[in-house]
């Protein structure tokens, strides 16, 4: 069964694009989003890859450009030119890429809202609302076409970094879609698989009510029962899903060919490089057929940095 894409656009299902960390890392910067203002033709490039493998939703290079973590850098004060300028980039190659065959692609401006750290504790509220504010604004006036909202389960933070994400993109004079990545985060303790769920079915009910485009789930978290847990997410959620690439691909493959949230499913992706990508559509055209395919897909998502982990589909849980 073929998902459609209710995300914001319209179109048959949306091949996202993976992650950065790795087409980027032999270029030996310390910081990824540095990239976008010192080695532009770089970004496009892999951006271009991305979009010959089949994606037809591109993600920004903007997985790390909260002031937060640009901070560490000494870069605070260049949160809004590297989103913009990574907004920028991204449209430039979907527009070449438009202009050789005429297929529409889109672009999601990834704006990762961070929660705070064991030595500082949480961020305060206004902290949180300026530097979704800032992504966003960056992310809409280059060019974006949707906003992909990355923030953990807390209540309060949530609030305050979609309400940013609309500041941003009023300041940009745009109104654009928005959607959802929720990560659990457990910066002071471990908590049980039950409860990690039930925060997250939580949150997903507290978005219910805040006319989002879609929701997704970050994996990091969920070496077990990621699809068990999205699920439940999915049941207090009414609108379309994101389903970022999972441990085990037979998991993503049962959620495809579901006949209740198959059809919800707006984006597929993740990966850690095109190969992926290749190996997502490969799975995209042959969702209905009943024998799982003969690969192997690393999951896009590990939560620090684009620092990457091996984590093989199979080999978690």
């Amino acid at each position: 069964m073929r998902a459609r894409a209710r995300f914001g656009f319209e179109g048959a299902t949306a091949l996202i694009s993976g992650g950065m960390a790795e087409p980027l890392g032999g270029i030996g910067a310390p910081c990824l989003e540095l990239l976008n203002i010192t080695q532009p033709r770089e970004v496009r490039a892999a951006h271009d890859r991305y979009l010959a493998a089949g994606a037809s939703v591109l993600r920004t290079n903007t997985a790390n450009a909260s002031p937060e973590r640009l901070d560490r850098y000494r870069m605070h004060d260049e949160a809004f030119i590297v989103c913009y300028m990574a907004a920028e980039h991204a449209r430039d190659a979907v527009t070449r890429a438009q202009d050789a065959d005429g297929i529409a692609r889109t672009i999601l401006g990834v704006a990762r809202v961070e929660p705070g750290s064991r030595s500082t504790g949480f961020l305060p509220l206004d902290r949180v609302e300026a530097a979704t504010r800032t992504m966003a604004s960056g992310l809409a006036g280059g060019g974006a076409d949707a906003i992909l909202l990355e923030a953990a389960q807390d209540p309060a933070r949530l609030t305050a970094a979609v309400s940013g994400a609309r500041r941003g993109m009023a300041d940009a004079g745009r109104v654009l879609p928005i959607h959802l990545k929720l990560r659990y985060d457990p910066l002071f303790d471990v908590p049980s698989r039950a409860r990690v769920t039930s925060d997250l079915v939580a949150a997903a009910s507290q978005a219910a009510g805040m006319n989002l485009a879609g929701l997704s789930l970050a994996p990091i978290n969920l070496v077990d029962g990621w699809r068990d847990t999205l699920c439940a997410m999915a049941r207090v959620f009414g609108g379309s899903l994101f389903a970022e690439s999972a441990r085990n691909i037979s998991d993503l493959a049962d959620l495809i060919s579901d006949p209740v949230i198959g059809p919800r499913l707006g984006m597929i992706g993740g990966g850690l490089t095109s190969d992926d990508t290749v190996l997502l559509r490969q799975l995209l055209d042959q969702a209905e057929r009943p024998e799982p395919l003969p690969v192997r897909m690393a999951a896009n998502d590990t939560g620090h940095d684009g620092d990457l982990r091996d984590i093989w589909s199979g080999q978690a849980g």
